[in-house]
């Protein structure tokens, strides 16, 4: 707002300059045209102008000149072009209004352009933050799905906020996992976050948390995934310390580790949520 008030002071004083001085040269400096005399006396050539005072301005041609006139006379056009700066001064006062009103329209423009560019700039770097909040463990990917944005566009918003401090990069398994800072999850709690953004392992841990106990097979026909898809799943949520097993004859029966099961309800998303992770 003030940086507003600052413009407009500035050019209203510009301005109001401006207006001082042509009309001190309007005043007092200019050269005033006479007056024409309308219509000019007869006798003269077509193209005559009469001023008051008996000042005539006439074409010059044969026909009102002396041959020594006409011999003087240059009628060649202009010698060369003339720049702005070697124009009398008081012609440039005269176009200083404009060329202030120019500059002054100029630099709002560019102030308006600038200001623009940064607050959609702010605006898109709160809304990757915001959504690697509500999304732990998500991808620069992620974030652009989420917010519409190109991946260029939301890797630079992700490095800004990274440079800030604002959030932490963690390379887990394939993929580089974006958390909120460094100081808001543990190392167990990312590794969970990192299960939860795929949707197979989602329904997975959810189908465990629903019913303790549960084996491969009741698993894929529950979830409708093939067998083989469900083992590979289970074998890394086991191998995370995320799931734990036990042998009943010859089937493995799945339960939720006991450190898991808190983090796992914290960290599941509102629209990810499943029935049985709200069960004790």
């Amino acid at each position: 707002m003030a940086g507003k008030r600052g413009i407009v002071l500035a050019a209203a004083g510009i301005l109001l300059v401006a207006a001082l001085v042509l009309a001190y040269y309007s005043l007092f400096v200019w050269p005033h045209d006479a007056r024409v005399v309308d219509p000019a006396p007869s006798g003269l050539p077509p193209g005559s102008i009469v001023y008051e005072g008996g000042y005539v301005v006439m074409p010059a041609s044969e026909a009102n000149l002396t041959p020594e006139q006409m011999a003087q006379a240059d009628t060649g056009g202009a010698d060369r072009a003339v720049s702005f700066w070697e124009l009398p001064l008081w012609i440039q006062l005269y176009a200083l209004p404009g060329l202030i009103v120019g500059v002054i329209a100029a630099a709002a423009a560019g102030v308006f352009v600038v200001r623009r560019s940064r607050k959609i700039d702010n605006a898109n770097k709160l809304g990757a933050y915001t959504y690697i909040t509500d999304n732990p463990g998500c991808t620069a990917p992620e974030v652009a799905r989420g917010r519409g944005l190109n991946i260029g566009t939301a890797r630079y918003h992700i490095q800004r906020l990274q440079n800030e401090g604002r959030i932490v990069l963690q390379k887990i398994g394939k993929y580089t996992r974006i958390f909120v800072n460094s100081h808001t999850y543990n190392d167990r709690e990312k590794l969970i976050a990192s299960h939860l953004r795929s949707d197979s392992s989602r329904k997975i841990l959810g189908a465990i948390m629903d019913t303790p106990g549960i084996s491969n097979q009741k698993l894929s026909d529950m979830l409708g995934m093939e067998k083989s898809l469900v083992f590979r799943y289970m074998q890394k949520l086991l191998d995370d310390g995320i799931v734990t097993c036990e042998w009943e004859g010859k089937n493995k029966l799945y339960y939720i580790s006991q450190g898991a099961k808190e983090p796992l309800i914290r960290l599941m998303p509102r629209n990810y949520q499943c029935p049985g992770l709200m069960k004790e």
